[in-house]
């Protein structure tokens, strides 16, 4: 049986400190676990922390033709009747503007019907455009990911694994970032803490989804006004769930934390809340989210599932009740190693025995609990599997050198 928050505070201040009373070593052993345990998750692939989850594309966008006013050296764009805020369209997607050939991107969208590009209409002054927003290339992957086992869909009508490339590589073989089809490759640069940016520069609003949550100070770090700036928002003294607004106007935001254990979710938005920015979670006092994000190629056309199976990061322990995720085999390794951390931030000796039998727990319960499965691994594909012909190829590997069992072949 495993033991809860409380127990495992108990046995670990009972070894480090050889049960000296008081309170003083309380707050740094909730700590201290708490980072061990987190330690622990990233040792190895565990199988207790293989999860599976799906998220849909986010197809191509299209008012039709005569939908768009644009003028000559302006970037500024009115979409007859849009509604680009209500239908999900982000800064950052690449778009298509009547005739151009220009390659623009939005880089704010000002409301439902208005949006901005990072280059100038170099056409003929029009209100008869048509537009084309082409499928969304970077999506959030759930937020307890820790690493990523698989990347695959169905969208061919068979399951297919999608392949990492690095930016370096996908950059480096001038691919047209804006062709469309199913995605097959992904990439990923780094975690951070929004979900979405904002439209355009707006203050941000925070509600709790318990009315309990009152008065709760929230944090936002970002970019008012071209400079780096922060503001502190309360939420509503009454009623927890009552949207309450800042003041300053945040073109990008950068990171967003609280300052107290929560009843609720608090939900942070901009741009009159048309755009989640982040949803901190319930409990822990001054946790923000960290979004894992990756980047489709070839653009999405249509919307279908992809499937991610990951290994998350276990949640932090909080309330003397709670049960970490990895189980009760795991208790005496989490236990060895707050305690070896204790005893080395108080210089003592101790601290290299602690952590010599930590590294015999952690040896033993890789023969049994680590995840050996080898189908998730980078294999050689072949023929029939070959993606060179969808625009993008490894230029660090000949296939025709593998022999004549590999090679391009057309799907």
């Amino acid at each position: 049986m495993s033991y809860n928050f409380s127990e495992l505070k108990a046995e670990v201040k009972r070894r480090a400190t050889r049960d000296q009373g008081g309170t003083q070593f309380d707050t740094s052993i909730s700590n201290i676990i708490n980072t061990s345990l987190l330690r622990i998750a990233r040792e190895c692939p565990w199988k207790q922390l293989r999860r599976k989850t799906t998220f849909a594309t986010f197809a191509n966008y299209t008012t039709g033709t005569g939908a768009v006013t644009a003028t000559n050296l302006s970037n500024s764009y009115t979409v007859a009747g849009g509604s680009l805020l209500t239908d999900g369209i982000t800064i950052g997607q690449r778009v298509k503007i009547g005739s151009s050939t220009q390659r623009y991107i939005i880089t704010s969208i000002t409301s439902e019907t208005v949006f901005t590009t990072n280059l100038s209409f170099d056409g003929t002054t029009t209100t008869t455009a048509s537009l084309l927003i082409y499928g969304k290339e970077e999506y959030n992957l759930p937020i307890e990911c820790g690493r990523i086992g698989i990347i695959w869909h169905e969208a061919y009508g068979y399951p297919i694994k999608m392949e990492y490339v690095t930016d370096s590589d996908f950059y480096g073989q001038n691919v047209i970032i804006e062709n469309q089809r199913i995605p097959v490759y992904y990439r990923q640069w780094s975690d951070n803490w929004v979900i979405s940016q904002p439209a355009s520069a707006s203050v941000v609003t925070i509600s709790s989804s318990s009315s309990a949550d009152t008065s709760k100070n929230i944090t936002v770090y970002g970019t008012v006004s071209g400079y780096p700036d922060f503001e502190v928002i309360a939420t509503n003294g009454s009623n927890g769930t009552t949207t309450a607004s800042g003041s300053k106007s945040f073109s990008a935001i950068e990171r967003i934390s609280k300052d107290a254990t929560t009843t609720g979710r608090i939900s942070v938005t901009t741009n009159s809340a048309l755009v989640t920015i982040a949803v901190l979670p319930v409990g822990y006092s001054t946790n923000g989210i960290m979004y894992k994000k990756i980047q489709l190629w070839p653009l999405p056309t249509t919307v279908f599932n992809i499937n991610v199976q990951y290994y998350k990061d276990p949640w932090a322990l909080v309330n003397d009740t709670d049960i970490h995720e990895l189980g009760y085999e795991f208790d005496e390794a989490l236990i060895l190693l707050a305690t070896s951390k204790i005893k080395f931030q108080e210089n003592q000796e101790e601290g290299a025995t602690f952590f010599k039998l930590y590294q015999d727990e952690i040896m033993s319960l890789r023969k049994m609990n680590m995840d050996r499965n080898l189908d998730w691994q980078p294999a050689l594909q072949r023929p029939s599997n070959k993606r060179g012909n969808r625009g993008f190829a490894n230029r660090n590997l000949s296939f025709e050198q593998l022999g004549g069992s590999y090679g391009p072949m057309s799907r």
